[in-house]
């Protein structure tokens, strides 16, 4: 009977729920297939598993290890094996990339036709058509342009089967030419001047002309292009994009070239764990699952600022850690001690690694605050009502969504991170994790990817508070037709609403501005309807919350106590009211100027310990930042 190697693999979904078992339900469904099938377990892992087995066609290949499955929701892509490098060939790529399902099955109908294509003498028409990667930075993009062209060349489609075809080349089209970009003009005289002939694959980045009203130019590109389609294969590369714009992309293209698409989709967390086990396994380390949460902690951290590089990220963390882990054990064998140097457990890594997590009752922690009480008390109002309606199935469960309304440093993002701990300790939440977002990360450069990112910094926070500061940037009136704010508001209220028990958004600004937000969508204030609002502090609050920063980490003299105590007190009504003001962000920048000021004093007078004094204080109060007449805006003068 004929041979097949299958990749059999879950959503990630499934898997991540399920990351401490280590994929085991794959030994299982290879250990319940069958005897006559002769099944082989070749590989399991997180999100796939790679089995060798015969059987009399590939439906029956599938419907066996379908079966063998049971419950577990399983996809099976089978292709036919063959002992060598045709065989290896195939296990590499099904089991050597991560999160790229669409680019391995393109591979199997590739390897698949190609018999059928040399039988006929056509197997180098393999190579005059040409792939569209929908794909993010840091997914994989040189990887898959790298792996097209190997592939090709080993399954013999290269007319030309020289060394240079194992080669390819990575271009980025801008107008103009310099540093990472090239102008397509530039590229198409490269292309004239015999470069083809120097590597198998070339990538081109073509989302320049994503931007504006450059579908005349890109087609005008193509059109040009084509005629070095017959000598190397092109790999065009878009951001992963909603279907209506990448349909449009598609159309361009294969009105002038044979086309491919392959979609990637951003990466999910269990892939990235993937690529983590896989990097720590090869450097000789052992992960204990506890490694994961600390993982996972820092992918957040890493991800909210808008800016994430995917694999290059996640290879760095695993970097980090194997450093890390380096470091623990030198000091532990230093010490006398017999580290196991072989196994990476969490305290291997040190807390800077990932956020501390609180281990305090949330409700302890938000009556810390100072002039939290009205606050902490409407916390308390909300969660009654939410677990009652969870109790009571006459009751509909209420949104949990929020709206912090109040001026800059007025606690709203501490406020909303100790929430996302008490839903958890309430079961209203399953993690409750804390992603911080400015509003503007939401939106992307190009039509139709807003809508992809958005959803997917959604995914990451299901489960989780999703707190989203400077809100109102996302809508700033009907007059801005052109902005991405209103795309990536619509669909961060279908997420809101398809996920309405399972994520707290939670949205921060001004109150006007949010007013004004809330215009931008009819559905967006029914689906907010808890509105908490932070006053800004008083005066004598503000002193607390300086005194209560210095009392944490340091000694103090008396006399700064008086110094700071005078000065918080001398700030005008109207200057602590206005939007230029930003109460406790403001006092912890003045602390750390305060200590900062100590630091330099201790270390001139070659002191290891800080005493901080009325002296340090002035110094840093009289700095310009702190100043209210220099903060104040200066009067116009005119006629």
């Amino acid at each position: 009977m004929p041979e097949f190697v299958a990749r059999v693999s879950v959503e990630p979904d499934y898997a991540l729920e399920r990351l401490s078992q280590w994929g085991a339900y794959f030994q299982s469904i290879f250990a319940a297939i069958p005897a006559k099938y002769r099944a082989l377990p070749v590989m399991c892992r997180f999100t796939f598993g790679l089995v060798r087995l015969t059987a009399p066609d590939m439906d029956r290949c599938c419907m066996a290890i379908e079966a063998a499955a049971g419950s577990v929701p399983v996809r099976v892509l089978p292709v036919p094996y063959e002992e060598g490098d045709r065989g290896e060939l195939m296990t590499e790529v099904l089991g050597g990339l991560f999160g790229v399902p669409d680019y391995q099955r393109l591979c199997c109908d590739i390897y698949t036709a190609a018999p059928i294509l040399a039988s006929n003498g056509a197997l180098s028409a393999l190579c005059r058509q040409s792939i569209l990667l929908a794909i993010d930075p840091g997914c994989g993009y040189t990887t898959l342009v790298s792996s097209m062209g190997n592939f090709l060349r080993r399954i013999g489609a290269y007319e030309d089967q020289s060394e240079a075809r194992s080669k390819y080349d990575e271009f980025k089209i801008a107008l103009e030419t310099g540093g990472e970009y090239i102008a397509a003009d530039d590229l198409l005289d490269k292309f004239q001047s015999g470069y083809c002939n120097d590597c198998g694959t070339v990538g081109i980045d073509i989302s320049w002309f994503l931007s504006g009203e450059k579908d005349d130019l890109l087609r005008s590109f193509l059109q040009r292009l084509r005629r070095y389609q017959e000598e190397i294969v092109m790999v065009f590369r878009v951001p992963f994009l909603e279907k209506n714009a990448l349909d449009r992309v598609t159309e361009l293209l294969e009105d002038v070239m044979l086309l491919q698409v392959v979609q990637v989709p951003p990466l999910h967390n269990a892939v990235l764990a993937e690529l983590l086990w896989d990097r720590l396994r090869a450097m000789g380390l052992d992960p204990d699952m506890g490694i994961f949460d600390l993982f996972f902690s820092r992918l957040l951290r890493e991800k909210s600022d808008g800016r994430f590089y995917g694999f290059v990220t996640a290879e760095k963390l695993a970097d980090e850690m194997v450093l890390k882990k380096a470091f623990h054990d030198a000091r532990v064998r230093l010490q006398g001690g017999n580290p196991d140097t072989a196994r990476l457990l969490p305290w291997d890594l040190d807390e800077g690694f990932a956020a501390p997590v609180s281990q305090k009752d949330g409700y302890a922690e938000l009556g810390e605050l100072i002039g939290m009480e009205e606050i902490a008390a409407r916390v308390r109002e909300i969660v009654a009502q939410v677990k009652l309606a969870m109790k009571d199935e006459k009751l509909d469960r209420p949104c949990i969504h929020m709206r912090f309304v109040g001026h800059p440093g007025t606690g709203k993002t501490t406020v909303a991170r100790i929430i996302g701990r008490i839903f958890r300790q309430e079961g209203i939440l399953r993690k409750g994790g804390f992603m911080e977002y400015s509003a503007r990360s939401l939106c992307a450069e190009y039509v139709g990817q807003t809508a992809v990112r958005t959803a997917s910094i959604c995914r990451d926070a299901y489960g989780s508070v999703l707190f989203i500061d400077e809100a109102y940037a996302l809508y700033e009136g009907d007059t801005h037709t052109a902005d991405y704010g209103k795309e990536a508001l619509t669909t961060l209220i279908s997420e809101m609403e398809n996920h309405r028990d399972d994520m707290l958004v939670i949205m921060a600004g001004y109150t006007e501005d949010m007013d004004t937000l809330m215009e931008g969508n009819a559905g967006l204030r029914s689906r907010m309807p808890y509105l908490i609002s932070f006053p800004s502090y008083t005066r004598r609050q503000l002193f607390e919350i300086y005194m209560l920063m210095v009392r944490k980490h340091f000694g103090y003299t008396a006399g700064l106590e008086s110094a700071a105590k005078e000065y918080f007190e001398s700030l005008s009504e109207d200057y602590i009211q206005s939007k230029e003001f930003a109460n406790a962000r403001f006092v912890r920048n003045l602390y750390e100027r305060t200590w900062s000021k100590g630091a330099l004093r201790a270390a001139l007078a070659g002191r290891d310990s800080i005493e901080l004094t009325a002296e340090d204080f002035l110094a840093a109060s009289a700095e310009k930042e702190f100043s209210e007449k220099l903060m104040k805006k200066k009067a116009r003068v005119g006629f």
